[in-house]
């Protein structure tokens, strides 16, 4: 190829824009893989759509069971907060996301759920809520087993309540979709379990976004 050609500005630019646009299809190149973060191989990123609403990250954390990895909990918010009061008082679409580790029964996870929302509450806020519980568990009896890769979604929506999802299926009570559930209070106490005082101290670190997470494919 001439030196005259290669000289030539409407050659140069094509060039220049020939390798910017090889550059914007390469996937290390896109934005949200870009600022992912990553835990036990579970990479989340930094903002999510959910319910019409753009989320960011909060922070996440791994949940321990004993000596086992259960899940890679993420907390999504619609902006960053850094006390559980502060997300507590917190307006919009709330997420917690557990990415799945290892293989959990039905009958496990309602007990687990059941255990840990009895330890967030007080004694007459879980009395008060005995039917919310019961319809919780139930929903969670119904998926069967959840397995390493799956993913639950558990959102709170003003003006609709609390949904529940597995691998984005809605979960379901008595064969039908479960309807949203109408109680903050059932709500907050979940978070409780996740960011209360009740909580393990790292996982609460982290989800308050007081843990400096790995980036994605930074180890």
């Amino acid at each position: 190829m001439s030196d005259e050609l290669t000289r030539h500005p409407d050659w140069q630019r094509r060039q220049w824009l020939a390798g910017a646009a090889a550059l914007s299809l390469m996937p290390w190149a896109t934005p949200a893989q870009a600022n992912a973060v990553e835990l036990e191989g579970v990479e989340l990123p930094e903002t999510v759509m959910a319910h019409g609403q753009k989320l960011v990250l909060n922070g996440a954390g791994v949940r321990k069971r004993g000596y086992f990895k259960a899940d890679v909990t993420a907390l999504y918010l619609p902006e960053k907060r850094t006390t559980a009061d502060a997300i507590y008082k917190l307006n919009g679409v709330r997420r917690i996301q557990l990415n799945i580790l290892r293989e959990f029964t039905s009958s496990t996870i309602s007990r687990i759920f059941i255990a840990d929302f009895k330890q967030a509450a007080t004694e007459e806020e879980f009395k008060k809520l005995i039917t919310v519980v019961g319809l919780i568990g139930a929903a969670y009896s119904n998926v069967k087993r959840v397995a390493k890769g799956d993913v639950v979604n558990l959102d709170w929506v003003p003006g609709t309540g609390w949904l529940a999802s597995h691998n984005g299926k809605l979960l379901q009570v008595d064969g039908a979709n479960m309807s949203a559930i109408n109680n903050e209070l059932a709500y907050q106490i979940y978070l409780r379990m996740y960011i209360g005082e009740s909580a393990p101290e790292e996982l609460r670190n982290g989800l308050l976004g007081l843990t400096r997470l790995p980036r994605a494919g930074q180890g």
